[in-house]
């Protein structure tokens, strides 16, 4: 039960208090969690982290809730910020999946993904990007991929990709020019994928060597076997990439999946409302903003090659995320030595609405 479901049970005896109170009162604890995660000192902020996750909530719910609404008493169950928006998003995942898309019509799924690329003229043809040291590249490109997909009202009529060849969006440094060029003319690998691509039944094909598989583009076939509950989820995602090696499966999944957003919001609603219950339970993620049904959080995790960090848009009230960004690990992690370059290493901004046609 959510923390704020609860506060609706110890304050039965006292005024009514109905959903705009409660949403007014979520929102100014998660804004007050999100302002004392930022000001605590480091050593503290450290401590307080691992402790279950995040910053639990205890003495600042009652500082935020009482604001005219609730007083929690002290006895009142702690829950850390994260939990409390990811469980909020996961159950409005599942109430938005029973939104009738109109018969015809399609939910649309627009996906920019944007990366930096370093660029070194002095290395040999075709190895001049992401090659440099990134305190001495003589330019720095920011590179995006941008696709739309449509799926049907019925999930088992046609679905329709449209791709735009990878494109420029900003070159900067003192070679930026002849990077573009570079780029452009030798290293697009996007050249190849604009257009419009038409899976009957949302299957697909793909595979390398001559063997060819088979799969549906939002990944039903993976989540089939999917558990409800969060530690089932981790457990299940634990199996699956510690077979790989991984010695933390879910916090790798975490990671490599808020990557590639058209995946995630493709995914079967119960899919994407059991990995926002499990992704709570990882120890480091933390609320860093609030902006009304826009959450954004971050979380941490150590690679052999160093941290790797990422940050979250999340849309509470539909249970998709709309926007995440990535420092990269080591080497990767450095900073550019060029004025105006970004700090990440790639972006990605997804819009999910409903539309009347495809292409």
């Amino acid at each position: 039960m959510e923390l704020l479901e609860r506060v609706r049970e110890i304050g039965a005896d006292a005024a009514s208090l109905g959903d705009d109170g409660v949403n007014a009162a979520r929102q100014a604890l998660l804004r007050e969690i999100a302002r004392e995660e930022r000001v605590t000192p480091a050593r503290e902020a450290r401590v307080r982290r691992w402790i279950g996750g995040s910053a639990l909530v205890g003495g600042i719910a009652a500082a935020a809730l009482v604001v005219g609404v609730v007083v929690v008493p002290t006895a009142a169950p702690t829950a850390s910020a994260a939990q409390l928006v990811m469980e909020k998003s996961a159950d409005a995942t599942i109430e938005a999946s029973e939104e009738v898309v109109p018969r015809g019509g399609y939910t649309r799924i627009d996906t920019a993904f944007s990366w930096a690329t370093t660029y070194d003229e002095q290395m040999p043809d075709g190895a001049g990007f992401n090659n440099a040291m990134r305190a001495e590249a003589e330019a720095l490109l920011i590179v995006e991929d941008r696709m739309s997909t449509y799926v049907p009202a019925d999930p088992d009529d046609e679905w329709v990709r449209e791709r735009v060849p990878y494109r420029v969006v900003e070159a900067l440094g003192p070679r930026a020019s002849e990077a573009r060029t570079a780029w452009e003319t030798g290293m697009n690998p996007g050249a190849g994928l604009a257009g419009v691509t038409r899976y009957p039944g949302g299957v697909a094909e793909g595979g390398r060597d001559g063997d060819t598989v088979t799969y549906y583009l939002d990944s039903r076939e993976l989540y089939a076997d999917l558990p409800s509950d969060a530690e089932s989820v981790v457990a299940w995602f634990e199996e699956r990439y510690g077979a790989e090696g991984q010695p933390d499966g879910m916090g790798h999944f975490f990671v490599e999946t808020l990557g590639d957003l058209n995946s995630f919001n493709l995914a079967p609603a119960e899919a994407r409302a059991g990995m926002l219950r499990a992704f709570a339970l990882l120890d480091g993620v933390e609320v860093v903003a609030v902006d009304g049904d826009r959450t954004t959080l971050a979380y941490t995790r150590d690679f052999e090659a160093g941290p790797s960090r990422v940050e979250f848009v999340l849309d509470t009230a539909r249970g998709y995320i709309p926007e995440s960004t990535h420092w990269g690990m080591g080497e990767y992690g450095a900073a550019v030595g060029i004025e105006g370059a970004p700090d990440w290493q790639s972006r990605t901004v997804s819009v999910v609405s409903v539309v009347d046609s495809a292409p």
